[in-house]
């Protein structure tokens, strides 16, 4: 018989680095003399998406960069300056952050120069493509003030630095400024339970995020996206074992990954896009957050549908179907 089941659960996490260490990105933007905006920082990209996010970020503070127009040097810490790690939920909320100082910088000196060819005070002058609007709809291309920039001796190449509010350690107590940063998720997972043999298929998961400001949708919805396919293994199929310090588990035919065909047909992501009083970008950290809410809600599902709670994961046909045993062993008594 299959039954159906739906479970909540809900999950914050804490941001950046904690418990009194520093925490700081800088970037490097450059207009080249071929009119391109090239970026340097130090930031490994891991998948979720660094250069496309900071590319965003420059693009909109700019007037609308086109991505063709947008370069990016390669991560070196001989030659780019240091983004920090890539871990903690911090890139997108620290290396977006100094792009974005960056990136006014950058502006700053364009302006200032289109200023004087419009005739129009710098705050009056406006960048939408590629051209500077000035009082009274007089206009410049980027390469007549790129020109004249350099005519005049003005640097082109401009850095950006962010330091996120200090923490500090907790004391005996557990008490202190620990963390400046929070996300906050809830998730709900549909499933069908298999009574006869315990089998679990999440049929779909509802994702509702609050991580400040979105600044690429796309990227955030990969991000949900993937949290769930990774937790989706963690709660069902991927068990490590070992017998005697000896690993058991020593392939995938045995660790059992899940593959496009087990992760739920419908994910939903929604997002609050509140401002996050963090810096002047107003995002905050999403990456680890994703993962958090899934075995919970998916466990929860499992009770709903059935009425067993499964306390050790894998939540594996044969631990369901034992648990169900379990149940009807003690009706029967």
């Amino acid at each position: 018989m299959i039954k159906h089941g739906v479970g909540y659960a809900s999950a914050w996490q804490g941001l950046n680095f904690h418990f009194g260490h520093p925490d700081i990105s800088t970037v490097s933007l450059e207009l080249t003399d071929q009119l391109r905006y090239r970026i340097g920082v130090a930031a490994a990209d891991l998948g979720e998406g660094i250069p496309e996010t900071l590319a965003v970020i420059l693009s909109q503070e700019l007037g609308g960069v086109p991505a063709s127009q947008i370069e990016f040097i390669d991560p070196d810490t001989g030659v780019t300056p240091d983004g920090g790690a890539t871990g903690a939920s911090r890139q997108t909320a620290l290396t977006g952050n100094a792009t974005l100082k960056a990136a006014k910088k950058l502006a700053l000196v364009l302006k200032k120069t289109a200023s004087e060819i419009l005739d129009s005070p710098p705050d009056e002058v406006t960048i939408k493509e590629g051209i500077f609007y000035g009082r009274g709809g007089v206009t410049a291309s980027l390469a007549e003030i790129e020109k004249e920039c350099r005519r005049i001796g003005l640097s082109l190449s401009v850095l950006g630095f962010f330091q996120a509010p200090l923490t500090e350690p907790l004391d005996d107590k557990g008490q202190g400024f620990g963390v400046n940063q929070f996300s906050y998720a809830t998730y709900i997972a549909e499933v069908d339970v298999d009574t006869d043999t315990g089998e679990v298929n999440v049929t779909r998961v509802s994702a509702f995020v609050d991580a400040g400001k979105i600044v690429r949708r796309i990227g955030a919805e990969m991000q949900v996206e993937g949290g769930i396919a990774m937790g989706l293994g963690h709660t069902l199929t991927e068990e490590f074992k070992q017998r005697q310090g000896w690993p058991e588990t020593d392939g995938f035919t045995t660790y059992l990954i899940p593959t496009i065909q087990d992760v739920p047909l419908e994910i939903t992501s929604d997002f609050v896009g509140e401002w996050a009083p963090m810096g002047e970008l107003g995002a905050k950290g999403l990456a680890e957050l994703v993962l958090v809410p899934v075995a919970p809600a998916i466990t929860n599902a499992i009770y709903n549908a059935v009425r067993v709670r499964i306390t050790t994961l894998p939540a594996t046909p044969e631990r369901v179907f034992m648990a169900l045993r379990s149940i009807e062993d003690k009706e029967q008594q």
